[in-house]
């Protein structure tokens, strides 16, 4: 159900949609015209909730949800959600067109402060495909302005993210775009609107505490050619620096997810601790293009601001001589001044993460650190496991000792003992000898005796 153009829209007045394919159905995209409300896709008697993340362009994997490819869908919405194109896929490899978005970040390793949709392909660009696209870091993109009151600008918003290498959905504010071409105008409009400076400085604490960035990098605090939503962003950001770590200001967000202090702070075009990166180093993610031509192509999804050549001209140059980020002096996107740190200034300069390990990293050494102490642990217990054998052996052999010395004892106390009895039986045998040859001779003088007084009583 589309006609290729995100410009024109329905709305599901039925409440419910319904889609067939004889070939089974494997994933669906939707592109809403308006922020939908969660929704329910049902196959047969089985439902699944929808729509949770109130993504604009929302992909589902209709074959991981129901763990078949179904031939018939069935989307029920609210009767107010608006829609303006809904594709249906089969199973296969899906165009490079679809975008199928992560949530927002849990821990940003980057936090952008853009204050409109487009400047971030603009005075920001290289940053998102070098950051994002190339290295795969965890970039959080946070529009200060919204641009929900057009149908273009939204949708022109996700495509040149998503041409860009980002895949983590945007945080939009709630704050509106209003124009303004000094600070003090900006000022004047939002209080107007009912917003002050200090929602916009906790709007960016919020998100500080929610994302917990490593790096966060906002607009010129001249508001590069003045612009006072741009000047607003900037200073906002440097209050919110200052007060981010303050659990008495905007206490919700204090309770809800702790505090947070960025480890670096960056504003572009910010003259002290300056630093310039190169955006024109050809990137494989990219196929040999450019950070800053990949900014360009993003910016090319903004149709509706091409009306004005201003800007375009500024990125391309007024006869498209521009390909390279560093032809631009005036506004250049390769200058970048630390407006805070907590992890020391630049010295080598060129990248925003000097001194700074992303999260990825940190999770890296954390692992890596877990390991080394496993190992050193386990190696610990075979040591001590080996020392105890070692005691162990040691006492057994002590123990055997011990028991081979009693025994010897034993030995020479029974030779000892031995000896002794046969000392004192060869004694009593001498003893006896001695009394049987005593008692011998005494018999026999006896005898002799008794014979001759038996010859004298005859000689009388």
């Amino acid at each position: 159900m589309n006609d290729g153009n995100e410009r024109t829209f329905t709305t599901a007045d039925c409440g419910s949609v319904s889609l067939h394919n004889d070939n089974g159905i494997a994933s669906l995209y939707i592109v809403f015209n308006k922020l939908p409300d969660p929704w329910t896709l049902v196959s047969g008697e089985n439902a699944v909730e929808c729509g949770e993340n109130r993504f604009l362009h929302e992909f589902v994997d209709v074959k991981k949800l129901f763990g078949q490819l179904p031939e018939d869908l069935t989307l029920s919405f609210d009767n107010r959600t608006s829609i303006a194109e809904i594709y249906a896929f089969s199973d296969g490899e899906l165009p490079d067109w679809v975008q199928v978005w992560e949530p927002p970040c849990e821990k940003a390793d980057l936090m952008l402060f853009s204050g409109h949709a487009d400047d971030e392909h603009l005075f920001f660009a290289g940053i998102l495909p070098y950051y994002a696209g190339e290295l795969g870091l965890n970039v959080q993109v946070v529009y200060v302005t919204n641009h929900f009151d057009t149908y273009d600008r939204p949708h022109e918003q996700l495509d040149g993210l998503w041409t860009v290498g980002v895949r983590n959905y945007p945080v939009i504010s709630e704050f509106p775009d209003l124009y303004s071409e000094t600070y003090d105008q900006a000022i004047a409009a939002y209080e107007y609107s009912g917003y002050s400076f200090e929602d916009v400085s906790g709007f960016m604490v919020d998100q500080i505490r929610r994302f917990k960035p490593l790096v966060a990098v906002s607009h010129d605090i001249n508001g590069e050619y003045g612009h006072g939503t741009h000047c607003l962003a900037a200073l906002a950001l440097m209050d919110a620096s200052e007060r981010c770590m303050d659990e008495k200001f905007r206490t919700e967000s204090a309770q809800e997810y702790g505090v947070w202090e960025p480890s670096k702070v960056y504003l572009h075009s910010y003259e002290e601790n300056q630093i310039t990166l190169d955006w024109d180093i050809p990137l494989e993610n990219f196929g040999g293009r450019t950070a800053f031509e990949m900014s360009q192509q993003g910016y090319l999804c903004h149709q509706s601001q091409m009306i004005f050549p201003g800007l375009k001209n500024w990125l391309f140059g007024s006869n498209n001589q521009i390909k390279q980020a560093k032809q631009i002096n005036l506004y250049s996107p390769c200058k970048f001044g630390l407006y805070k740190t907590t992890v020391g200034v630049d010295t080598e300069g060129g990248d925003f993460f000097e001194n700074v390990k992303t999260y990825a990293v940190q999770e890296a050494e954390a692992i890596q650190k877990a390991e080394e102490e496993r190992i050193k642990a386990e190696e610990e217990r075979k040591a001590e496991e080996e020392r105890l054998a070692e005691e162990e052996r040691k006492a057994e052999e002590e123990r055997l000792a011990e028991e081979e010395r009693k025994a010897e004892e034993e030995r020479l106390a029974e030779e000892e003992r031995l000896k002794a009895e046969e000392e004192s039986l060869r004694n009593k045998n001498n003893l006896i000898t001695g009394v049987i040859i005593t008692s011998s001779g005494a018999a026999l003088i006896a005898a002799v005796l008794i014979i001759l007084a038996i010859k004298r009583s005859k000689g009388r």
